[in-house]
């Protein structure tokens, strides 16, 4: 019986069966470069699904096919011999149904707990009326007046800011929208961000060991943030996408700071600010739907810049260094903490026009933060990368041919 025949006779692939082969669970014979699978081949497998049907696990199937084989017991002994083993899984399936009623029910126990704090009231994030001091029209800096269409709780949820000059911020569903993004956003398609799917098809379609150097970027950041320092502070961070580093740091940080994101994406703020509503109450967050570095904010009225590759990704379409076409808003001195994406040699296809490619060298970076002022406190670096496959389908900046490592530094003006 060739491997064909015997695939369909027992409903496996090849692949099950070449697996078997390997484990030497069946030994087939080889005829001309052919494998041929006769009637003790088909007593063995029969004996394998049995088994496995019966929850032996393929080390276990292996010793009892071997202790079978090299035996050749009479039917007596074989009787017993197996009365013996099925008694022994049988008192293990036993515990197990033990040990899974127990897990079963810690799993209720649990579901009816998160069931109680889903019922809980949500932590409204719409943008508080006692921060409208922040803003100020991106045209002509005058300040900005309100017309509020509603309002709950002091929280502003749909209204707008308006200057003289005609420039107008729209409110909507508590988030703040540049007009020219709102204007884009109208025609966009309204697109439903699963949070649980998201982060599972990015682990999935993403490579391990860069998760691995990310994660380890993300928590060197986290830890060089003195959280008892940022009493008061108005924080902002550029480019927040999916909130990956305001999800990690938003239970440690004070419950009077402003936290303000600022996203170009529509559909990402809203999701932001849905997952956070979920969570306990923390610090004041603003939403800023707007283009980077047009802000409808006063000048001299930040803290500290918090950033996690947010202005990497500003300068893959821009030629000037975010930092710098930000410090107006930010007072005289003030902290930024930072994680770069660095190019340690840009490959053949890589896909940052050669343009826009000084904010990814490590040197240039150094030099434009000392010639606008900034003090380094501290600086790492991973190790280069060299690109051999896809980083996935959420890592398009990563091509082959590309040597790539992750520069974090805090620095202070």
């Amino acid at each position: 019986m060739k491997i064909r025949e015997f695939s369909n006779k027992f409903d496996l692939s090849y692949d099950t069966i070449r697996y078997y082969m390997k484990l030497k669970l069946i030994n087939p014979h080889k005829n001309g470069g052919h494998y041929e699978f006769n009637n003790e081949d088909q007593e063995d497998m029969e004996e394998i699904l049995k088994l496995k049907e019966m929850e032996f696990s393929l080390e276990e199937i292996k010793e009892i096919l071997s202790f079978k084989r090299i035996g050749r017991l009479s039917n007596y002994q074989k009787n017993s011999y197996y009365q013996n083993l099925y008694h022994r899984k049988l008192d293990s399936l036993e515990r197990r149904i033990i040990e899974l009623k127990d897990a079963k029910n810690a799993l209720h126990s649990h579901l009816k707990k998160l069931k109680s704090a889903n019922n809980d009231r949500r932590n409204d994030l719409s943008l508080n009326l006692n921060l409208l001091s922040l803003f100020a029209c991106p045209a002509c800096g005058s300040d900005l007046t309100l017309t509020a269409e509603k309002i709950e709780n002091n929280r502003i949820h749909l209204g707008s800011l308006n200057c003289s000059c005609g420039e107008k911020i729209l409110i909507e569903d508590g988030i703040i929208y540049t007009k020219d993004v709102y204007e884009r956003k109208k025609g966009d398609e309204v697109i439903e961000i699963d949070p649980i799917y998201h982060v599972t098809d990015y682990i999935k379609q993403t490579d391990s060991e860069f998760i691995d150097q990310s994660y380890q970027s993300l928590e060197w950041l986290k830890n060089r943030l003195d959280y008892s320092k940022l009493e008061n502070q108005v924080i902002l961070e550029p480019g927040s996408g999916y909130g990956l580093l305001l999800r990690n740091i938003y239970d440690q940080l004070p419950s009077n700071l402003t936290y303000i994101c600022v996203e170009h994406d529509a559909e990402l703020n809203r999701y932001l600010k849905t997952l956070l509503e979920l969570s306990p109450s923390g610090p004041e967050v603003i939403f800023l739907t707007a283009e980077l570095p047009d802000l409808p904010l006063k000048e001299s009225s930040l803290d500290y810049l918090i950033d996690y590759s947010g202005i990497s990704n500003f300068s893959f379409h821009n030629r000037g260094f975010l930092p710098e076409l930000l410090l107006k808003y930010f007072k005289d001195h003030f902290t930024m903490t930072a994680v770069f994406i660095i190019y340690h040699k840009f490959g053949a296809k890589n896909i940052v026009e050669r343009e826009y490619r000084d904010y990814f060298i490590h040197s240039n970076i150094r030099t434009k933060l000392k010639e606008i002022g900034f003090e380094f406190l501290t600086e790492n670096k991973s190790e280069p990368k060299k690109i051999n496959s896809s980083f996935g389908k959420y890592e398009e900046f990563a091509q082959i041919g590309d040597q790539i490592y992750s520069y974090q530094l805090q620095a202070k003006k």
